[in-house]
C-alpha cells in the first residue's frame, strides 16, 4: 500500500501522546507515516529534544521525521499564512490519505494555532486529493480546556490499540524528561488509563479516540 499519513504536531511528544498506537497500527497495515513537529518544546530540554524525538519515532517505526524548530509557545507571533504555507507544501509533497493534528479546543495556544493552520491548508479545493482530517487528544491539554460545547474534545472515531499500546509506551520513554509522576495525566500510567477508558467505550482493552473534522469516501 502506497498511502501516506501525516501527523502534524506542535511539540515533541504530542504526536505519540495523541496517536502513537494508531500510527503503529497504520504502519503495520502498510501505510507510510510522516511526523511533522513544528516547535522545539520547552527551553529546559531543547538541546536533547531532537534526539529524543528521532529515537521515539523510529522506535515506533516512523522513518521520516520533519522538525521545523519554531520557538516554543510562540506560534501565535508568526503570521498564520507563514505556517499555512509550510503545511501546504507538505500536503503537496506527500499527498496524504489521512492527516492527524491537534484538537481545536486544546488549552495550549500552539495547539490552537496549528489546528487553524492545518484546517486552512486542508481546504478541499477542486483538483486536490481528498483526505481524512482527524484531531487527536493530548493529555494535559485537551482535558484541561473549558468544558464547553465549542472547546470540549468530542470523540467520534475510535481505534483499537490493544496490540500496540505497549510499543506506544515504550516509545514515550524516549521522552521521559517530558513525563510526570502519576496522577499527572502526562504520566505513563495516565496515558495507559486514558487508553483503557477509551477502550471500555468500544468494548476493547485499549483504544485511542479522535474527533473527525472531515471524512471523504470517493
Amino acid at each position: 500500500m502506497n498511502e501516506n499519513v501525516l501527523v502534524i504536531a506542535a511539540h515533541p511528544d504530542d504526536e505519540l501522546l495523541g496517536s502513537g498506537g494508531t500510527l503503529k497500527k497504520l504502519i503495520d497495515h502498510g501505510y507510510k507515516v510522516i511526523t511533522v513537529i513544528f516547535a522545539k518544546g520547552r527551553k529546559e530540554e531543547e538541546n536533547q529534544m531532537k534526539e529524543a524525538m528521532l529515537n521515539a519515532n523510529k522506535h515506533l517505526g516512523i522513518e521520516e521525521i520533519i522538525f521545523l524548530e519554531y520557538p516554543n509557545l510562540l506560534l501565535e507571533t508568526f503570521p498564520l499564512h507563514v505556517i499555512n504555507k509550510e503545511i501546504e507544501g507538505l500536503m503537496e509533497k506527500y499527498e496524504p490519505s489521512i492527516v492527524f493534528t491537534h484538537h481545536y479546543g486544546d488549552i495550549n495556544k500552539d495547539h490552537q494555532i496549528l489546528f487553524q493552520a492545518v484546517l486552512t491548508a486542508a481546504r478541499p479545493l477542486p483538483g486536490k486529493k481528498p483526505f481524512e482530517l482527524l484531531c487527536f487528544e493530548t493529555v494535559s491539554s485537551s482535558e484541561w480546556s473549558q468544558q464547553t460545547n465549542d472547546k470540549t474534545f468530542k470523540p467520534n472515531y475510535y481505534v483499537d490499540i490493544t496490540d500496540t499500546i505497549d510499543i506506544k509506551l515504550e516509545s514515550l520513554k524516549f521522552y521521559d524528561v517530558e513525563m510526570r509522576p502519576f496522577p499527572h495525566p502526562r504520566s505513563y500510567k495516565g496515558v495507559q488509563h486514558l487508553a483503557q477508558v477509551r477502550g471500555m467505550t468500544i468494548g476493547v482493552e485499549y483504544a485511542e479516540a479522535f474527533e473527525i473534522i472531515r471524512r471523504v469516501w470517493k
